[in-house]
């Protein structure tokens, strides 16, 4: 069962005043907060969840598409997901 703050049936989507810019295969990618100008930067799994955050698609479908395109079990994905939408929350960028 997904952590109770990330619902399968969630839709979430970036919001318009944060950029996400992927570096490449296995570079990884950085976000920036256009507002203030904080940046982070984000492994592989965290480009690729945020990059299909389209305001349609619900976050179980992604999670499950994920599971296609990295080697990692499904309990270890939503966990990292979680933490990633934890930490970007607290950082002031709500998904």
């Amino acid at each position: 069962m997904p952590p109770a703050d990330l619902d399968d049936s969630v839709v979430l989507s970036l919001p318009s005043s944060v950029s996400l810019q992927p570096l490449g295969q296995d570079e990884g990618g950085v976000l920036l907060k256009m507002d203030t100008g904080d940046m982070f930067t984000l492994n592989d799994t965290a480009v690729a969840f945020l990059s299909k955050l389209d305001g349609k698609r619900k976050v179980g479908a992604i999670i499950k598409d994920m599971l296609d395109e990295f080697e990692v079990d499904a309990e270890t994905l939503r966990a990292d997901i979680s933490e990633l939408t934890a930490e970007l929350k607290s950082a002031g960028i709500s998904l």
